[in-house]
C-alpha cells in the first residue's frame, strides 16, 4: 500500500504522477502482478517493477506518458536482449501498464482508508484508450475475492486488497519475536497483553498493542477471516480460554505455543465442550524446523501463517 499512500497524498495536493503496474507475467520473472512504481517529473518516487533495464525503460516511458496523458502497456521478454552485465536468463514475459494519474484519484484514497481500517476490498482497472479505476469494498468486493491473487482478465486488472493481521495473545519473549518477523512478512501485527511491563516491550514491534485482560482484549479486536491468531500466554488456563475464544471467532488460523502433551490436553478439553479443533488449531504452533531459540520459533510460526495463507494448509 505504500505506493498507493504516496499516490493519494500527491493527488491530494493536486499533483499528477505516473503509476506503472505489473499486470501480467508468464514464466519465470523477477516481477509479480501488482508490483508498482510511482514516478513524477523528477523520476522515480517509490516502488519497483522488477529493476534492471526493464525498470529503466518503464521510467523513460513514464516521462512520455506524463506529458501525453495516454496510457501505454509495455511487454518485455526477459532474455539476453534485456540483460545487464552477467546476462538475464529468466525467459519469462512481463506486461506493465504505465498511466498518468491526476487528482483527485479518490479510488486510491478510498483504498488507503480501507487498508488503514483493516477492511477487505478490491481495486479494478479497466484498461483501454484510458484507464478507469474503481474501488469496491464489502459485499461489492466479494465476487472478486475468491482468491487473493492479482490477475488480468479480458482487459480488467483485478487487485484484491486483503490486509492479513497477526494477532498475538501474550507478549513474552517468543510473542515479541513473532511480532517482529510477522511485521517483516507483511502482516499487520496486534498484540494483546495484560501485563503492562510486557505490553510496553511490544510497542515498537506492533501496529496495535492492547493492554487488557486477555480474553477481553482479543474480543475487542473483533477477529475476522483475514486474521491469524497466535496464542502464547504464560499459563495453561489462559491458553485454554484464549484458544477457545479464538476458535469461536471467524479467524482463519489459530496457533498455540505448547508441548505436544499440553496441546493434546487442551484439544481433548475443547472437543469435550463441542469445539472443533481439527481444522484451524495448530498446536504445537509452527512448521517443524527443530527450532529452539525465540527467533527460530518465530520464523517457524510465521512460515506456517504464510503456508496457510498461500496454500490453504499448515501441516508441519
Amino acid at each position: 500500500m505504500k505506493t498507493y499512500r504516496e499516490l493519494a497524498a500527491r493527488a491530494g495536493k493536486g499533483e499528477s504522477c505516473v503509476l506503472a503496474t505489473v499486470i501480467d507475467t508468464e514464466g519465470s520473472s523477477p516481477a509479480e502482478p501488482s508490483m508498482k512504481m510511482l514516478t513524477g517529473p523528477g523520476g522515480r518516487i517509490t516502488g519497483t517493477v522488477g529493476g534492471g533495464r526493464v525498470e529503466a525503460e518503464v521510467e523513460r516511458t513514464a516521462q512520455r506518458v506524463l506529458t501525453s496523458g495516454v496510457p501505454e502497456t509495455l511487454a518485455f521478454t526477459l532474455d539476453d536482449d534485456l540483460a545487464d552485465e552477467g546476462g538475464l536468463i529468466c525467459g519469462g514475459t512481463v506486461r506493465i501498464l504505465v498511466e498518468r494519474v491526476q487528482a483527485p484519484a479518490t479510488w486510491a484514497q478510498d483504498a488507503c482508508r480501507a487498508a488503514q481500517l483493516g477492511r477487505r476490498g478490491v481495486l479494478l482497472a479497466r484498461v483501454g484508450e484510458t484507464v478507469e479505476h474503481t474501488f469496491l469494498a464489502g459485499e461489492d468486493a466479494g465476487p472478486y475475492l475468491g482468491t487473493e491473487e492479482p490477475r488480468f482478465e479480458e482487459g480488467l486488472f483485478i487487485e484484491p486488497l486483503v490486509m492479513p493481521r497477526c494477532i498475538i495473545v501474550g507478549a513474552g519473549h517468543v510473542g515479541r519475536a513473532v511480532a517482529r518477523v510477522a511485521s517483516v512478512a507483511g502482516y499487520r501485527v496486534c498484540v494483546v497483553e495484560d501485563r503492562k511491563d510486557q505490553a510496553a516491550k511490544a510497542e515498537d514491534l506492533a501496529d496495535t498493542v492492547i493492554t487488557a485482560e486477555l480474553e477481553q482484549g482479543f474480543a475487542d479486536l473483533d477477529a475476522g477471516p483475514d486474521d491469524f491468531v497466535v496464542v502464547m500466554t504464560r499459563g495453561h488456563g489462559l491458553d485454554l480460554r484464549c484458544v477457545r475464544a479464538a476458535l469461536k471467532s471467524p479467524a482463519r488460523y489459530v496457533g498455540m505455543l505448547a508441548s505436544r502433551k499440553k496441546a493434546k490436553t487442551i484439544r481433548e478439553t475443547l472437543e469435550k465442550e463441542g469445539v472443533d479443533t481439527s481444522q484451524r488449531l495448530h498446536a504445537p504452533v509452527g512448521l517443524d524446523l527443530a527450532a529452539k531459540s525465540a527467533g527460530e520459533i518465530a520464523v517457524s510460526v510465521v512460515a506456517q501463517l504464510i503456508k496457510v495463507r498461500r496454500l490453504g494448509r499448515g501441516d508441519r
